[in-house]
This record gives structure tokens, C-alpha cells and sequence, in this order.
């Protein structure tokens, strides 16, 4: 059966209607969830399989029975690894409904059903006695229910139930403790997405100024995650050497606090300098010897790295579902070499947020979680925070205004946060008309007209008003980022383009639009890794998996696009073909044909492996090669050598099976009346 759902356009910025299995979003669900991704984890899964088996055989040794409790299953492949390694009695608790389906079919096939009970209940909605859940305390608890701030996904409030109401005392519990570092850095790199760069002319005349609110803003705690492995360290000064600022030991009662808590540490600063950023991962120890240690450190920080200095950032294993973290420390702090200060480490039973400063001990409520008061982290995505203080980009914007904006210049500036647009009014220009229709984003604006003193700019929030307008014929200049919130993949920035369409009769002949064109381009890679979140799992540790499989497969072809936004730049790949183009276009020339089809082929070498191909958009402003502003490589790719992929936009990406085959045929499709971009891969 089928239902009608309402589903967002991008490029034509409306809602429409689209037919979709009448279990859409449950499949939505499946899909997008990260099992798959932590099972391809080799290092993950032998050291819970190692530290289970010392667990089971710990118990045996001092005779008593393994009774082992799995919170979170699943697949079930821990219970399973505790039935193979010898358990008496396995309970795993799942509270996903089609998850918990999923791991009884798993446990069935492999054959451990006799051995393993599945319970589709929350873990502290698990009852014990003779009619309960679990006949009585266990006394080995195996789980797994961390994120990327290790507390996300509830561990605090897992753990601490488990030993209270589910366990026996001095039970085992797998990973026994974990550890939490961070470390404070000074990064104008990573400092980009936290705050607004004033705009200066090439002249080094201050164009446009952040208004105070957004210097006084505290910022915002929601983390910002990362794969931190991927930064040079040349990009970042050491403040603050790596601290363990937090220690939990899962199985001891009352050895943590579920609730609010902020612990301060005195440190001492590694150089002078300015510490702005913590960089925080951490580490789990799964055995009670600690000799099985699971770290998330990024290269430079990693356990094997520092018994072999010669690793590269490739030697260190991979994972996608724990990756690192920043956090942007709500005060910049300039610091000496050899100065102590005090770090303060709070959180709540979810996040972490941190404070640095060199006066003496505080009260703990001075330690607050700060949290936005100016708009711009609230209205702005990290990556688009970062977008808007790209130097490179906004040279280039700023070149289109300075050539075309005088004293008799109308403006129009379409695209969310570009507030590079008001230059034009320091440059002369009569009037400005700023296109929005976000509240959020409508209020930052006016806080940086109202600062910067600008009385000429007015700001319209839809389209249709402004072919009202009476001015709009006097409109000279319309320049885009382009760039807009319901912006996803690369093209969707044609927005800009179909928002320009509805007032395009009424624009004078010599009416100048930047961008001029597009291109949108691909290239066939081999990723390193980021193909392991798409690719079955088969079989993981002698364990059959292809109930799982057949389940995200059949939801992913129900739910999922062919092409899929990912941040490259976090995920190397090497080139496996040269770039080609799908289509180069005039903006001018996109609505005279209402159907556009390409083939291109890309010429492959058949001994080289490739998962993958890459795609972005190239928006060249006034046909000058010097003013192309991309949302793909930073440098022209080289076959068998890493891309290196713009920081600041996702990039479209379709997983490939390796096939030995000499070209690769990908069929471009652009419905334009409709707004819908495909690409179709023949095999």
C-alpha cells in the first residue's frame, strides 16, 4: 500500500506531494540508523568479544555462574559472543521494536536461541524475579550505548539503574570504566565556524563590523562533531596538553553523578597563546585489569601512535560512529607558557560544555551552560558559520560588488546568511534589497544593519512581494551566494535561480546576475573508509548477518536517494578517474528546455579498485576563471592521488560495488520544469 507524503524541493522551495511505502518513515528509521556502521568496527567488535570471554571465564573461576545481561543488543552479536564463549544464561534488552525482530531472527540463524532471551523493553523498564524479565540479578553486563560525548545516548542513566536494579553486587561490567580527555588548543581554522570575521576591502578599509551581541554571545554547547584525525596539526597550537578531565567505572554503585556535575582542574599552559577550543574524545577500558583499552583519540593523541611516532592518521582505526568532538569556549583566554589555570568540566546527563580562565576557584553555579543570545549559532549551521568567514569566497563576492556597485546601483542579495551583501551599501550602492524568510536569520541581518549604521537596505521575505515592488525594475545587481537552510546537496543552491525566474520579465536588459553559470561535476573514487557505513555487514566475527542486511537493505531502496550529502573532506578518497561534467549551463539558458539529459562516461583502470563517485557544483560569478566559487575539490584531482575537498559544503556522494570494468556510464537527468535533479549509474 501507498501513502502520499509531503516532501521539501529544495531548488523549487516548496513542500510537494510524493507517493512512498505506507511505512515510509519507519524505513526512514532503519536506514539512517548506525548498526551497520559500528559492526564494520574490526576493533570495536574483537576487543567487546576478548573482554567478554576474560568475563566468563572470570566468573566460572571463582564458580559461579555467567549470567550475562546485554543492554541495547542490537543485532545480538554480543549476546552471542557471550553464548559462544560459555554463558549460562544471556538476557538482551532492545527497545526497538523491528531492531529487537531483527536480532531474534539473527540469534535463530546462528543457532543461539536456546541460549539467548530477547526483551523489547527499555533497560529500566526491566523487571527480575520469578515472572520477571530476568529471573534474577545478573552478574556480567555488556553494552554499548555511547556517542561521540560518550554520555549522549543515555549511559549515565543506564549504567547507574543497572548496577542499582539489575545486577548483583561487585557484578562485571564490560567495558568496565571509561576515561574522558580534552585538550585546549588555539585554531583560527576551527575558530571560523564559532563566530562572524569582520569584511575588509582589499585596501584593508572595514567594511562591515559583527554587531557587539555576537562578540559578547557566549555561543552554543550543542557539540560540534568531528573526525578530528583529518586536521593537520598544523592547523592548531597545544594550549592545554590532553587532560583525563573525567573517569566513570560503570559498575560500581555511586562512583558517579547522574545528575549535574562540573569538576575544576588545574593546568598549565604548553606556549603562549590564545586558547579558544577543547578538542575531547575518550577511551573505554573493557576489562577490570584495564589491559583492553578502546580509544577514540585522534592520530596524534592515540595510544598506538605513541608507541610507533611513524603512523600516519590512515593507521588509526577507523569509526564513524564515534567520532570526536569541539567545543568553542564561551571566553578566549591569552595565556603564557607556564601560567596555571583552571579548567572547569561540566555536564549534565547528556553533553559536556567548559569553561578556562586563570582566576581563582569559582562558585559552581558561575559554570552555567552558556548558551546563544545573538542568533547567529541558533540561525546558522556550524559549516555554514564557516562558509560565511571563508576568506577565499568572500574575495571573490567582494571583487562582483566592487566592479558593478556605484552610486546608482539597485542590489538584490538573495541567499541565508549573507551578510557580505551589505558591503554594497559601503561601496555606494542607492538601495539594497535583501531576500529571507527566516526569522532568525531576518533578526541577525537588521542586528548588522543596525551596527553598521546602513539606512538604505530593505529586507523582503518573499519573492512575490518584491514583484509588487515598485523599485524592482530599478534592480542592477543580483548576486547569490547561493547557499540557503533547506540547502542539501550541492545543487539545491539553484534556488537561487528559480526565485529569480519569478521576477526575471520585469529585470532590465542589462541587469547584471552573479553567479553567471554552474557546472556540476563528478569523479570516481575509492574512499578509505566512509563506504563501510552502506556496505552489509555478511559475516562479523563467525557471526551470520544477513537478516540484518536484507533489513536495512530493503528500508534503504524504500527511503534513500541515490546520492547522499556527505563532508568529504572528513573522508579521504583517492581520484580513480579524471573530473567530467554532466552539464555547464548559463543561468540565462536554464529555463529553455524543460527536460535536460546527459550521459558522460568516465574511463576507469581496471586494476584499480573504486566504491564510489563524487559530486558537487561549480558556480562561476561573471565568466572570469579567477571568480568560480566550488563546492568540491580545492585543487584539481590527480588518478591515484587523495582529493582534497572543500571545507564548507557537502558534497553528493553514490556508493559503487567494484566491478573490474573500464568506464563507468552515469546518466544525468534534469527535469527542470519540476526542479529534480537524478543521476542514474548503469552497472
Amino acid at each position: 500500500m501507498s501513502v502520499f507524503t509531503q516532501k521539501l524541493n529544495p531548488i523549487l522551495g516548496e513542500n510537494t506531494w510524493e507517493t512512498q511505502d505506507e511505512h515510509y518513515d519507519f524505513h526512514q528509521e532503519i536506514a539512517r540508523s548506525s548498526f551497520a556502521d559500528m559492526l564494520h568496527d574490526t576493533e570495536r567488535n574483537r576487543k567487546y568479544y576478548d573482554a567478554i570471554k576474560l568475563a566468563i571465564n572470570k566468573m566460572h573461576a571463582s564458580g559461579k555462574p555467567a549470567k550475562v545481561l546485554d543492554i541495547g543488543t542490537g543485532t545480538g552479536i554480543l549476546s552471542m559472543m557471550a553464548a559462544k564463549c560459555g554463558a549460562d544464561s544471556v538476557v538482551a534488552c532492545e527497545s526497538f521494536n523491528p531492531i529487537s525482530e531483527c536480532a531474534q531472527k539473527i540469534i535463530r540463524l546462528n543457532n543461539y536461541s536456546d541460549k539467548i532471551k530477547v526483551v523489547n523493553k527499555k533497560s529500566v523498564e526491566l523487571t527480575v524475579g520469578d515472572h520477571g524479565d530476568l529471573p534474577e540479578r545478573a552478574n556480567i553486563l555488556v553494552s554499548e550505548v555511547f556517542d561521540t560525548e560518550l554520555i549522549g545516548e543515555g549511559a549515565l542513566v543506564t549504567f547507574n539503574h543497572a548496577t542499582t536494579e539489575l545486577l548483583e553486587n561487585d557484578p562485571i561490567v564490560i567495558p568496565s570504566s571509561a576515561n574522558v580527555y580534552a585538550q585546549v588548543v588555539e585554531t583560527p581554522w576551527a575558530q571560523n565556524w564559532n563566530g562572524f570575521k569582520d569584511i575588509y576591502n582589499s585596501d584593508g578599509e572595514l567594511l562591515i563590523k559583527a554587531p557587539d551581541c555576537i562578540i559578547e554571545c557566549l555561543g552554543s554547547t550543542i557539540v560540534h562533531d568531528i573526525q578530528l584525525s583529518q586536521l593537520s596539526q598544523n592547523s592548531f597550537k597545544e594550549i592545554i596538553p590532553p587532560q583525563m578531565i573525567a573517569q566513570f567505572h560503570w559498575g560500581k554503585k555511586g562512583s558517579f553523578c547522574v545528575d549535574d556535575d562540573c569538576n575544576v582542574l588545574t593546568v598549565t599552559a604548553a606556549c603562549n597563546g590564545k586558547a579558544q577550543v577543547v578538542f575531547m574524545w575518550w577511551e573505554l577500558m573493557m576489562d577490570t585489569e584495564n589491559e583492553i583499552v578502546l580509544s577514540c583519540a585522534p592520530y596524534w593523541a592515540h595510544p598506538l601512535k605513541k608507541s610507533n611516532p611513524s603512523l600516519t592518521s590512515f593507521d588509526i582505526p577507523w569509526r564513524d560512529h564515534w567520532m570526536q568532538a569541539i567545543y568553542y569556549l564561551p571566553r578566549y583566554v591569552n595565556v603564557e607558557k607556564g601560567q596555571e589555570l583552571l579548567l572547569a568540566t561540566c555536564r549534565d546527563q547528556y553533553s559536556w560544555w567548559f569553561y578556562l580562565h586563570a582566576d581563582s576557584f569559582l562558585p559552581k553555579n558561575n559554570y552555567q551552560r552558556p548558551f546563544c543570545t545573538c542568533g547567529l549559532h541558533i540561525a546558522h549551521s556550524r559549516t555554514k558559520i564557516g562558509l560565511i568567514n571563508d576568506n577565499k569566497r568572500n574575495k571573490k563576492y567582494l571583487s562582483i560588488l566592487e566592479k558593478h556597485v556605484n552610486e546608482n546601483s539597485t542590489v538584490l542579495i538573495t541567499s541565508d546568511g549573507f551578510y557580505l551583501g551589505l558591503t554594497a551599501a559601503k561601496l555606494g550602492a542607492k538601495k539594497i534589497f535583501y531576500l529571507k524568510d527566516d526569522y532568525f536569520s531576518i533578526s541577525l541581518l537588521e542586528s548588522f544593519i543596525k551596527f553598521n549604521n546602513i539606512d538604505n537596505v530593505e529586507i523582503i521575505s518573499d519573492i512575490d512581494k518584491l514583484k509588487n515592488h515598485g523599485s524592482v525594475r530599478e534592480i542592477n545587481l543580483i548576486l547569490a551566494q547561493p547557499h540557503f537552510f533547506t540547502s542539501i546537496l550541492p545543487w539545491d543552491g539553484l534556488y537561487f535561480a528559480y526565485s529569480i525566474k519569478k521576477i526575471q520579465n520585469l529585470l532590465s536588459d542589462n541587469c547584471v546576475i552573479a553567479p553567471k553559470s554552474f557546472t556540476i561535476k563528478g569523479i570516481v573514487v575509492e574512499f578509505n573508509d566512509l563506504q563501510k557505513i552502506r556496505l552489509p555487514l555478511g559475516n562479523v566475527e563467525g557471526f551470520e548477518m544477513t537478516h540484518f542486511d536484507s533489513l536495512i537493505m530493503d528500508s534503504s531502496s524504500k527511503c534513500d536517494d541515490k546520492v547522499e550529502a556527505q563532508p568529504l573532506w572528513e573522508y579521504p578518497c583517492v581520484a580513480r578517474s579524471y573530473v567530467k561534467d554532466f552539464i555547464k549551463m548559463d543561468l540565462k539558458d536554464l529555463f529553455e528546455k524543460d527536460y535536460i539529459e546527459t550521459s558522460v562516461e568516465f574511463q576507469l583502470d581496471e586494476k584499480m579498485k573504486y566504491n564510489g563517485v563524487a559530486l558537487w557544483i561549480d558556480w562561476d560569478l561573471d565568466g572570469n576563471d579567477k571568480n568560480v566559487i566550488s563546492t568540491g575539490p580545492t585543487a584539481s584531482p590527480k588518478r591515484g592521488e587523495h582529493v582534497q575537498w572543500d571545507l564548507h559544503t557537502r558534497q553528493g556522494v553514490h556508493f559503487l560495488d567494484f566491478e573490474s570494468k573500464s568506464t563507468l556510464r552515469v546518466d544525468f537527468v534534469f527535469d527542470v520544469k519540476d526542479g529534480k535533479i537524478k543521476f542514474l549509474f548503469v552497472k
